[in-house]
Order: C-alpha cells, then sequence, then structure tokens
C-alpha cells in the first residue's frame, strides 16, 4: 500500500473516532442536566416538607401552651393534604380525617362523681341523663360516661375556615355543646340500672317518624326470641328532641316495666 494511501486511510479513521467520541459526549450531556435537575426538585420537595413539618410543629407548642393554662380545654387542628404532600380523594366540600388532629381534652370523658358528670353534662345544649329522683335503695354510682359528636359537617367547617383565611395550618378551641352518647351506671350487687341517650343522625331525623314520650319496653325474655345469640337485657326507650333515651337492666332484674317507667320521668335533665 502507497503511503499516500497509508496517511489517508489513518486520518479517516481518527476522523471517524473522534466523531463518535463527540456524539457520546453530547448524548451523555443532557443526562447529566437531567440528573441535576432531579437532584434540585427533591431537595426543594424534602426543604418543603421540612418547613411544613416546622411549622406544624409550631402550631402544636402553641396549643400545648394554651392547655397547660386550661387543659379541659379541646383543640381541632387542620393541616391540608397539600402542605403533606398527600394526594386526596375527598369530595368537594367534605374532609378527610388525615388533615385533622384533636388536642386536649380527650372526645371521650369518664367522671368518678355524680356531681363531677352533671357538672360537665349540664354544661351541654341539650337534655342529659340525670339520677331518677326515686332511684331504687341499695344502687350507687358506678361508672359515668360523656362521648363528645363530631360531624362531617363541623370538620368541613374548619377546613372552610382555614381556606378562607389562606392558610393550610390552622387550629381552634372546640366549644363542644352535644353529646354523641352519655352512660350513667348504677349497681347493687349484681342488678344494673343503666341510663343512657343517644344523639340521632341528621338523616335519622329528616327520615323518622318520632313519637316523643312514647315508651317502648322490651323485656330479656323477648330479646331473647328474637336473637338467641343476644344477651338478653330489659329495655326501655323513648324519644326527646334530637336523642333517644333509654333505662338497661339486667337478665333477672326485679324491676318491671312500670318500675322503669316511673324512673324515665325523673332521669333526663332538660
Amino acid at each position: 500500500m502507497k503511503a499516500a494511501s497509508k496517511v489517508a486511510i489513518t486520518a479517516l479513521s481518527s476522523i471517524l473516532l473522534l466523531g463518535s467520541s463527540m456524539n457520546l459526549t453530547a448524548e451523555a450531556a443532557p443526562s447529566r442536566a437531567s440528573s441535576d435537575i432531579t437532584l434540585k426538585t427533591t431537595a426543594a420537595k424534602q426543604e418543603a416538607s421540612s418547613e411544613g413539618e416546622k411549622l406544624v410543629e409550631a402550631e402544636k407548642d402553641k396549643i400545648n401552651k394554651l392547655l397547660e393554662e386550661n387543659p379541659n380545654d379541646s383543640y381541632i387542628l387542620y393541616v391540608s393534604n397539600e402542605l403533606k404532600k398527600e394526594e386526596s380523594s375527598i369530595p368537594e366540600g367534605w374532609i378527610s380525617f388525615s388533615e385533622v388532629s384533636f388536642m386536649g381534652s380527650p372526645r371521650s370523658q369518664s367522671f368518678d362523681t355524680y356531681e363531677a358528670y352533671l357538672k360537665r353534662a349540664s354544661a351541654l345544649k341539650e337534655a342529659v341523663p340525670q339520677q331518677p329522683a326515686d332511684l331504687p335503695e341499695g344502687y350507687s354510682l358506678s361508672k359515668a360516661d360523656i362521648y363528645s359528636v363530631f360531624t362531617p359537617k363541623d370538620l368541613a367547617a374548619i377546613k372552610a375556615e382555614a381556606k378562607k383565611l389562606g392558610k393550610q395550618i390552622y387550629s381552634k378551641k372546640m366549644n363542644v355543646t352535644k353529646s354523641h352518647h352519655i352512660g350513667l351506671t348504677y349497681t347493687k350487687g349484681e342488678d344494673f340500672i343503666s341510663i343512657q341517650s343517644f344523639h340521632f343522625d341528621e338523616e335519622d331525623l329528616k327520615d323518622k317518624k318520632r313519637k316523643e314520650k312514647e315508651y317502648n319496653y322490651i323485656s330479656a325474655k323477648d330479646k331473647e326470641k328474637e336473637d338467641p345469640k343476644h344477651e338478653g337485657r330489659n329495655h326501655l326507650s323513648w324519644e326527646r328532641g334530637e336523642k333517644v333515651f333509654q333505662i338497661v337492666t339486667n337478665k333477672g332484674n326485679p324491676l318491671t316495666e312500670e318500675d322503669l317507667i316511673k324512673l324515665a320521668k325523673t332521669a333526663v335533665k332538660k
């Protein structure tokens, strides 16, 4: 092969090799740039998440300081899903329980004495169970509980307030005026008398044709006939306003239907 041809071939090979190298470099460059963008985006998201967590902790600290002064208060804390970077499929106008947390006095409260129970129950804006005037001799209070009620509308309201104020974190002191369930239990040996109240749901109030002050009684024996697996208890129930009340006694309790109706007449505090 002539020297001129060898030089030409060598030169051509060098050009092809150089071109290939340049192509590889050009292809690699966008990949590194994309990687840099991804890292920066991830870092920005982590920083935003970290800032959100700091804001949430600061709000919790504020509430805890308020609770130190008034430990019986209750607060509801709203943190938007957007701030927590969570996807939400909740319909418009509703709120996810993941966005809400409660701080302070629990939703359920138990009381050691009737006086302590009555003080809290009397602050509710509704009729509540009370100790009947003619409670049979020998019975004493063994349990008193109040369970607060929070509906989806209550939770949606705080989200609406937060959005109106343009806040992704928002807390508010709760003014609990209604109960979900209240129970007073009196015992005498193995016998018990339980006076209870339940709050109707709004849909129940719309659909139900209610007859207030009408007493409905079913004995433990009849209850067991309806459902053999059911632990028989004697039930007397009646309705008042948005609530249903009932007096429950154990199977074998000597109190009759007439006795329970007599108790029911003074078992509700307006």
